[in-house]
């Protein structure tokens, strides 16, 4: 709603009207008595329209005063009686002392009838005039009060907007940072694993192992200033991540990927690195310590039309033997990675109106022994 702050402009009104209304009076009057000359009847002109631009800016002057005085809360009402009241007090005085001391002077039709008439269009008119007046200022006031609200509404809106995009940008700044964190944690994490496995293996292994950690070092710096990425680039480099970490550890563990048919890889957009962290812990910590069949299984489905749910599982120690065995890894790497992602999905929150989510279910066998882990993200798309 777009009002304009200045109100209405009555400035010239009354002199107009008011000429009008003489003008009016003069030609009855010339029409009822023609005897009069027309020196005479502009003398009357003059008089009565000088008379009631005075009545008016005495009335206003009044108005204006008890403007800074009265409420408005105590009524139309009871503002026009004093008003009026005021105005006769003021008005009436004058008129009977100046009516007197040109009685001697007047013509003869004015009579004590003729001078009753005009008195009492003259207190109908100080009467009409205090009400308009009053009105006019009510309405004026109102008119104040609404576009001082609207301005004031614009103004909390306009407020409440700055604030959001403030906070936007702000969540748009942490988000970089953590991603900033998250990336160098990840290439060290790969390297550590390179290093390790190159100490241990062959040549021709450890090209292949390079050729994929380059493969998989170029996704993540394509993708490492986009809040979002396409999910088949997400599950490309967690695919590399993952035949790497099966090739350090001599294929100790088979892995799958399974996306369901109702999931568009290609043009859904997920923030990146959020699955890695959890697929590494579940690498690390779980399949790590298990002897031998383990089985790390990654599903992506869509919930509904603003959420996926990506649900890596796996069948190692779980979580309670990993702590007893207290590996530098369960201590360390795992308390970052997870941190950092779940920093990042509480910024997500922030962003959106959908909540992102992470639930860890711990598995037990029929003796209640751990079993492995399944850890539920939610993310919106």
């Amino acid at each position: 709603m777009n009002l304009q702050s200045k109100t209405l402009n009555w400035k010239y009104v009354p002199f107009v009207l008011f000429f009008m209304f003489t003008l009016v009076v003069s030609l009855v009057r010339y029409l009822l008595v023609p005897e009069l000359t027309l020196a005479v009847h502009g003398i009357w002109f003059l008089s009565q329209y000088v008379l009631l631009l005075s009545f008016w800016y005495t009335i206003r002057g009044i108005g204006r005063y008890l403007d800074h005085r009265i409420s408005y809360t105590k009524g139309f009402s009871r503002r026009v009686l004093l008003q009026v009241f005021l105005s006769l007090v003021f008005l009436v005085p004058p008129v009977l002392i100046i009516f007197s001391y040109l009685l001697p002077y007047l013509p003869s039709f004015i009579t004590k009838e003729f001078v009753a008439v005009i008195f009492i269009l003259l207190f109908a008119v100080i009467i009409l005039m205090n009400a308009v007046l009053a009105a006019g200022i009510f309405f004026s006031n109102w008119q104040k009060t609404l576009v001082d609200r609207v301005r004031v509404e614009e103004e909390r809106r306009n407020t409440e907007l700055e604030l959001l995009q403030i906070k936007q940008k702000q969540a748009e700044i942490e988000m970089k940072a953590l991603r900033a964190q998250m990336n160098p944690h990840f290439i060290f994490n790969s390297l550590n694993s390179i290093n390790k496995y190159i100490l241990k293996s062959d040549h021709i292994t450890a090209s292949r192992y390079l050729t994929r950690f380059a493969k998989l070092i170029r996704l993540i710096l394509d993708n490492s200033d986009s809040k979002e990425v396409a999910l088949s680039d997400e599950l490309e480099a967690l695919n590399l991540y993952i035949e790497m970490e099966s090739m350090r550890f001599t294929n100790k563990f088979s892995y799958s990927i399974v996306v369901d048919d109702n999931v568009s890889a290609d043009t859904l957009q997920v923030p990146p690195l959020i699955i890695q962290p959890y697929v590494e812990n579940a690498i690390w910590h779980g399949l790590l310590h298990k002897a031998a069949d383990g089985k790390l299984l990654v599903s992506v489905k869509k919930t509904n039309e603003n959420m996926i749910q990506c649900t890596i599982e796996d069948n190692g120690v779980g979580r309670n033997k990993a702590m007893e065995l207290k590996s530098k890894s369960a201590n360390s790497n795992k308390s970052l990675g997870m941190k950092l992602t779940e920093e990042r999905l509480n910024m997500l929150n922030q962003n959106t109106s959908l909540n992102a989510s992470i639930e860890i279910i711990d598995l037990y066998d029929d003796q209640g022994q751990g079993a492995g882990t399944k850890v539920i993200v939610t993310i919106p798309i």
